[in-house]
């Protein structure tokens, strides 16, 4: 996997809000901004922003709703991207001879839901009947269609109430029935936002999800999968499938169009915020690989399945960079600038907090508040305490004036009490949440995300 992921810089655009589906476990739903494009409204913004990234993904809602998609990704590939690949459930595939369409404008990869191959469950998770005949028509054109070199399908399965002990079966129905064309997996935590928020009989927790027997399946068949927001102890022996740890060794970025301001995008990295390692983390040895586990997780099943790994978390990053151009000697350097990125290691046991930021329904910004420390980008250093930029979980980069405007209205109130009553800085930043649970907007519409916390280890 390391060689697939490696330099990739990827820009993530989402087209529409609209889907002919009602997924169960749905993460946009009621959550995300209306807004609906067309396509030479598509191709005037990809003209617009020449984002300077090889790969290109379109999302949704349900992209191929907007109809002669294959017009954008032909246009895509003329002004330039190397990799082109479009998010959806399949379900207009078999239509009008799409599937088609888009091989022949020059489509790289689609990432195709896959969540079940029983038709029940599959109506029942999408409240859809036609979405299972759909589907397997689908398939079918996959398996006849003549294929570019370096296509490729990414199934993307979100682990659910209803699949959970069906994993080895499902990856056994895509395999063995359909096994032209080349496929690798994406197995996703399900996001308790949005539908899922509502919908508690889909939900489950990750101690109750069969993932040793498909990933050993598929590891013995050299197909290629990874996890997505899956801490790294719920699927210990295969913590280097990590798509989170993954993009931390590399510091892989994603740039991601605003729907607010569809003329602009804004960088993002880890995609950290909203995550949490929980107390008995204390002692993992992967702390620096691991995504942690969402606060809305946390909420509803608590800590007590986690358990802190005892793996060699260099050899971990050894097994990530295996097939990249990184040698593997790089790996313990590698490790140890994640701990120090993280604050993990010696600064485990000093005060701080984390603000975390949302404005509109997608950009975010995370700001740390600490005392003085071996700290190479504080933005702000006062008399005892610093205010660091953390931008959005990820990699560093530099602040938007927006951001900037929000830094300064914070740094001005840290530097007064930094400067009269050290002791208050940290309680202050702590005031700050319950502020914001009254309504009270910041410069831009910034808003403090109730995630926001103090934390004495990371």
């Amino acid at each position: 996997m390391g060689s697939e992921l490696s330099s990739i810089k990827s820009a993530v655009v989402k087209i529409t809000d609209r889907c002919n589906q009602d997924c169960a476990f749905c993460l946009d739903k009621g959550v995300t901004p209306k807004m609906h494009m067309t396509v030479d409204e598509i191709n005037r913004l990809l003209d617009n922003l020449k984002l300077d990234c090889d790969q290109l993904i379109f999302m949704g809602g349900e992209t191929l709703i907007i109809k002669e998609f294959d017009r954008v990704v032909r246009h895509a590939k003329e002004i330039g991207y190397k990799a082109v690949g479009i998010a959806t459930n399949g379900t207009f595939l078999s239509k009008d001879r799409y599937l088609e369409r888009l091989l022949e404008a020059g489509l790289d990869y689609l990432e195709l839901s896959l969540q079940h191959f029983d038709p029940v469950k599959l109506e029942k998770l999408t409240s859809r009947s036609f979405t299972h005949p759909r589907m397997i028509e689908a398939l079918e054109g996959l398996e006849a269609a003549t294929h570019r070199p370096g296509f490729f399908v990414l199934f993307n399965v979100v682990m659910n109430a209803l699949n959970r002990a069906d994993l080895l079966e499902l990856a056994r129905f895509a395999n063995e029935r359909y096994p032209s064309f080349p496929r690798r997996y994406n197995f996703k935590a399900m996001v308790l936002r949005g539908a899922a928020l509502k919908n508690a009989w889909v939900r489950t927790p990750f101690s109750k999800v069969r993932m040793k027997e498909v990933f050993s399946y598929l590891e013995e068949t050299k197909v290629p999968f990874w996890t997505e927001n899956v801490p790294l102890c719920a699927a210990p022996g295969f913590e280097w499938h990590s798509l989170n740890t993954t993009t931390r060794v590399f510091e892989r970025t994603y740039k991601d169009v605003n729907l607010e301001d569809p003329d602009s995008y804004y960088d993002t990295g880890f995609h950290d915020t909203g995550k949490t390692q929980p107390t008995r983390c204390v002692g993992c040895t992967l702390r620096a690989l691991c995504p942690g586990v969402e606060l809305g997780y946390l909420q509803e099943y608590g800590p007590r399945e986690f358990k802190p790994s005892k793996a060699d978390p260099v050899r971990v990053v050894e097994q990530v960079l295996a097939g990249s151009q990184v040698p593997l000697e790089q790996a313990t350097v590698t490790h140890d600038r994640l701990q120090r990125f993280f604050r993990l290691g010696p600064y485990e046991e000093r005060d701080r907090v984390y603000l975390y930021f949302r404005t509109g329904a997608h950009r975010r910004a995370t700001f740390m508040v600490a005392p003085h420390e071996d700290e190479t980008r504080p933005l702000l250093k006062l008399d005892h305490h610093q205010l660091v930029w953390i931008g959005d979980g990820g990699p560093a980069r530099a602040p938007h004036e927006d951001e900037l405007e929000l830094l300064r209205l914070l740094g001005r109130s840290v530097g007064f009490l930094d400067s009269r009553y050290p002791d208050q800085v940290l309680n202050w930043c702590r005031d700050l949440k319950k502020e914001s649970e009254d309504g009270r907007l910041f410069p831009g519409n910034w808003m403090l995300l109730p995630e926001s916390r103090y934390m004495v280890y990371y």
